[in-house]
């Protein structure tokens, strides 16, 4: 692999390779860090999936204009050609000023408010741009992307009237209908370039300071109290799992979920349609999410019923708590 990373390399104007290794974070593209007689660099080579010129090039041009408003981004390096895209033996390359740091500590309380503050600069960094290749992406967390998720599952597991998992699954069918009717209501949301993975993972902090947000591959034009749902259901979420199935380990908490939107609101308030919209957005990450993951992990059929069970109480619980989110984040903003 050396020889391949120094000829990656011959395209860039950063020294010599001293040194590498491979990153083992993310699921999607491979990650290597290098030092070089210039310093340390981290290249990301692209996974088939991901290679689309028009997307790679608005990632890029949102990371330029993260920077240019003083946002912890990271530096993408250019190549000698002056390209932040390196295209070598049919093979796709990133690379980045390598951000020295630490880790997303969630029992650290700094780094849990800096980690909601940033998310608040972030949405107000990101107003102003709207490259129409992330306009074009289309939403994930809608009914009709959860009812497909939901008979891609359906489907595998061949589920039918003889199986126990065909009444959650009805339970399921008929709460996606009825949140379809209430996301009618929020047509109007106000929508913006939301970075698609804002989790501990992608933060890295000098002490208490968020001095990196990496990771653009997901940013995509979606209403902005998606991403604070989405944002929400990590950090307000237990540690330990009481589910066994599905990819979240339990329902939220109250008192993170209330700091959390306080700190956000520090940088950029929710509007009043956005703090109603929030259970609604909760429900439809959680569902959307937990459908398509166990799609893809195949699990065994003979669990369906127990997996989709555990799906049909994150919707309920959602539905029961609305009013308390709504209360909870009118508290937030008031602050």
């Amino acid at each position: 692999m050396e020889g391949h990373l120094e000829q990656v390399l011959e395209h860039y104007p950063l020294g010599q390779l001293t040194s590498f290794c491979r990153i083992e974070q993310g699921f999607v593209n491979e990650h290597w860090s290098l030092t070089t007689t210039e310093g340390r660099f981290f290249l990301k080579r692209l996974n088939p999936l991901l290679r689309q010129s028009n997307l790679v090039s608005a990632q890029h041009q949102l990371v330029r204009h993260l920077r240019g408003s003083e946002f912890p981004a990271p530096r993408i390096m250019p190549t000698h050609a002056g390209h932040t895209l390196l295209i070598l033996d049919n093979e796709w390359y990133e690379m980045q000023e390598y951000i020295e740091g630490d880790s997303y500590n969630h029992n650290r309380p700094a780094h849990f408010r800096e980690a909601a503050t940033t998310l608040g600069r972030y949405h107000t960094c990101v107003e102003p741009f709207a490259p129409q290749a992330l306009r074009s992406l289309g939403d994930l967390f809608t009914p009709p992307v959860i009812r497909s998720n939901l008979n891609n599952l359906i489907d595998a597991w061949g589920v039918d009237q003889e199986r126990k998992s065909a009444a959650a699954a009805g339970r399921l069918s008929t709460e996606i209908s009825h949140l379809a009717v209430r996301f009618a209501a929020h047509e109007t949301l106000r929508q913006l370039v939301t970075h698609g993975d804002y989790y501990g993972g992608n933060l890295i902090f000098d002490g208490d300071r968020i001095v990196g947000v990496v990771d653009y591959d997901k940013a995509r034009w979606q209403p902005r109290i998606a991403e604070v749902a989405e944002a929400l259901i990590y950090f307000a979420s237990p540690r330990s799992s009481h589910l066994k199935h599905v990819v979240y380990p339990g329902f939220l908490e109250w008192q993170p979920l209330s700091r959390f939107l306080e700190s956000y609101s520090q940088s950029r308030p929710l509007e009043e349609r956005e703090i109603h919209a929030l259970p609604d957005f909760v429900e439809a990450v959680w569902l959307s999410m937990s459908l398509l993951r166990l799609w893809e992990r195949g699990l065994d059929p003979a669990h369906s019923n127990e997996a989709l069970e555990e799906v049909v109480s994150l919707a309920e619980w959602a539905k029961a708590n609305a009013s308390r989110m709504v209360e909870v984040g009118h508290a937030a903003a008031i602050e």
